[in-house]
């Protein structure tokens, strides 16, 4: 199936193609520019951005349901929302829950990705169990716990899916787990930690290259006897090598923060995310969980974000990746090309999908079409419209 998409403004990594034509083979991109070919389908794109699909790496669920308890019509349905705001890649993301729930998830979304070969789930990111309590925030305090030695082992074994741990680094085991996440082809991230600037620059040393939803439950600047020590966020900022990922929804990091973030960290090390739960697309007054329905915490919808009963704490997020993609847009002050970087290149690079986050010739034909006011007119996963 040939498929050529003309007359768009293509955001490549290597600048801008003003009215020029992408040409699609069996869902690879396999020519860009200046194209006279034949298809068995023409797009007209009629002058709008061409962008890269979405990649997210940390994302619970949406429309209504959540990971943590989906059945495979429900992992669909997750992936059809998020595929209907841009996100071709997503890992699947559970939270700290009951072993049993744990493994039974893991286990459904197995068999979902061995299933479902041609899908946006890439695969299974473990937020949890190893946190500090004293930053659970929305992670349920009764299920935060050190994993053992040789249990990220046994989890990789039966679950080659996982590619993505998030954990503190400085509770106990923290770097053990860090070295042998190294061994397993894990990336490891540091989240839900209560760490100081040398903690984390030790954790850097072990195989901790993210941060986790970065603000979000980590240590700032604290006070010991009077004086200012510096802390995770301030670590994460000053790292040269550390990425960080960011929910740009406007209400876990407000402009003047997400403009901050982009001036130090810059695209490269910017990753956006979702940390979408099955509150996503419902509106502000909905009531329902984070985690499975069964087992998870309550949280209502409110001011466009998901929080805790009590409202001190937001509990992941009802942001969509196009929403995250008009934020930075502003933040950055309307450069598009960043943006694409934060929002697909530089997180597909630190997974080490090379064959996919961004628009070059040989990869996956994971493309959005944007309006003028950067609204989603057409969707590609791997060449075919969705």
């Amino acid at each position: 199936m040939r498929t050529l998409i003309k007359n768009a403004e293509i955001v490549t990594s290597g600048g801008i193609l003003h009215g020029a034509s992408l040409l699609i083979d069996n869902g690879i991109i396999s020519a860009l520019g200046d194209i006279c070919a034949d298809a068995e389908k023409t797009l007209d794109a009629g002058g709008a951005w061409l962008v890269p699909g979405f990649v997210d790496l940390h994302c619970h669920g949406g429309g209504g349901y959540e990971f943590m308890d989906a059945t495979d019509d429900e992992i669909a349905a997750i992936e059809r929302f998020h595929l209907s705001h841009g996100t071709t890649s997503m890992l699947a993301t559970t939270l700290a829950a009951s072993d049993d729930e744990t493994r039974a998830a893991l286990d459904r979304l197995s068999a979902y990705m061995q299933g479902h070969k041609k899908s946006a789930i890439a695969g299974v990111h473990l937020e949890g169990p190893h946190f500090n309590p004293v930053q659970s925030g929305a992670q349920n305090p009764a299920y935060i716990r050190p994993m053992s030695p040789g249990e990220l082992r046994q989890i990789k074994v039966k679950h080659p899916g996982v590619l993505r741990v998030s954990a503190a680094p400085e509770i106990e085991g923290g770097l053990a787990l860090g070295d042998e996440a190294i061994e397993l082809g894990i990336l490891m991230s540091a989240g839900h930690t209560d760490a100081e600037f040398s903690e984390i620059e030790r954790a850097a040393e072990h195989g901790y290259t993210l941060m986790t939803h970065l603000y979000s439950g980590m240590k700032g600047v604290t006070r010991k006897n009077s004086f200012r020590i510096a802390g995770a966020v301030e670590a994460a900022l000053y790292l040269d090598g550390m990425f960080v990922e960011i929910i740009a929804d406007g209400c876990h990091l407000p402009m003047e923060l997400l403009k901050f973030i982009y001036k130090i960290k810059g695209a490269d090390r910017i990753c956006l995310i979702t940390d979408a739960i099955r509150a996503a697309g419902m509106p502000d007054g909905a009531r329902t969980k984070i985690g499975s329905l069964s087992a998870g915490l309550d949280v209502i919808v409110e001011d466009g974000v998901a929080k805790l009963p009590d409202r001190q704490s937001f509990a992941g997020s009802t942001a969509t990746a196009d929403r995250l993609f008009k934020n930075m847009i502003a933040a950055t002050g309307g450069d598009i090309s960043a943006v694409c970087r934060m929002a697909s290149t530089t997180p597909a690079r630190l997974m080490g999908w090379a064959d996919r986050g961004e628009i070059a010739l040989g990869l996956r034909a994971d493309l959005i079409l944007l309006d003028a006011d950067l609204n989603i007119k057409n969707i590609l996963l791997i060449g075919e419209q969705i």
